[in-house]
Order: C-alpha cells, then structure tokens, then sequence
C-alpha cells in the first residue's frame, strides 16, 4: 500500500486489523499497538472502553526490548494520545 493511502494522526500512520491497532511506522525503531479490549454500544455505534497500549520495537534488539511499554487506557482518545507521547518521546525526544 502506498504511504498516501494510510489514515495519520498527529503525522505517525495507523492501520486498523479488526479491534487491533498499529500507530506508528515499522520503518522506525518502535509503533505502538492499540487492542481494544471492552467497547459499549453508544447511539448505534461501538465505543472502547477499555485500550491495551503497548509500544513495542520493530526489531529484537535487548537495548530496545528493554525500553517496551504498556499500559490500559479508559477510551480510545486516551489510548491514542498515550501512544503519541510514547512515540514522539522515544523518536524524537519530545513529550507531544
């Protein structure tokens, strides 16, 4: 697939597999992964409730298994901008 045609946030692409999300680039040394684990139905529509983020490096290296991350996140917003921060902080050494 072609860069253009992914879906970005705050400039990092996401990719959607059913209730699994990939935010970030495998080009770059770590890409988050968002697994919604409970949603509710909210006016026809399904809300997460509860997010597993995890921020995982794109290869085995023990220097950066060592710096994985994880954590559970009440809404869908919260996930997202939790993995920003992780990203942005571990990319370019900057809090969002």
């Amino acid at each position: 697939m072609a860069e253009g045609n992914f879906f970005y946030y705050r400039g990092f692409p996401m990719v959607r597999s059913g209730n699994e999300i990939y935010y970030g680039s495998m080009g770059d040394k770590f890409v988050t992964k968002l697994t919604i684990r409970e949603s509710e139905t909210y006016k026809d529509s399904e809300m997460p409730t509860k997010v597993m983020v995890q921020m995982v490096p794109t290869k085995m290296e023990p220097d950066l298994l060592a710096k994985a991350k994880k954590g559970e996140m009440n809404s869908l917003y919260e996930a997202l901008d939790t993995a920003y921060v992780w990203l942005s902080k571990e990319l370019f050494g900057e809090q969002g």
